[in-house]
């Protein structure tokens, strides 16, 4: 008789362990039970560059929004107060020469 084996992977939400019947390896499909990675030069290729590019586009989304959010913030106002003060204290040096 066989013994039912379950994944137990720790849920982050409830603390609880996973309770889905678990494949050869020990782990369940939704917890790294099927896939082992490429296995030829040509498939750890395609993998690479898609990573690359999905790292690429996150760098991006990331910079847009830190950008927004110091636009939200009052930024270009911020920015703009710092220039007209460099403006004048230039001024004011340029006068005392």
């Amino acid at each position: 008789m066989r013994v039912k084996l379950f994944c137990n992977a720790y849920s982050r939400s409830t603390k609880r362990p996973c309770i889905a019947k678990a494949l050869s390896n020990g782990r369940c499909r939704n917890h790294g039970g099927l896939s082992t990675g490429a296995k030829t030069s040509e498939g750890k290729k395609r993998i690479a560059e898609a990573t690359r590019k999905r790292m690429i586009n996150g760098q991006k989304y990331k910079a847009q929004e830190g950008f927004k959010r110091w636009i939200a913030a009052g930024g270009r106002d911020f920015l703009s107060r710092i220039m007209i003060a460099r403006w004048r204290l230039r001024k004011r040096v340029l006068e005392a020469f």
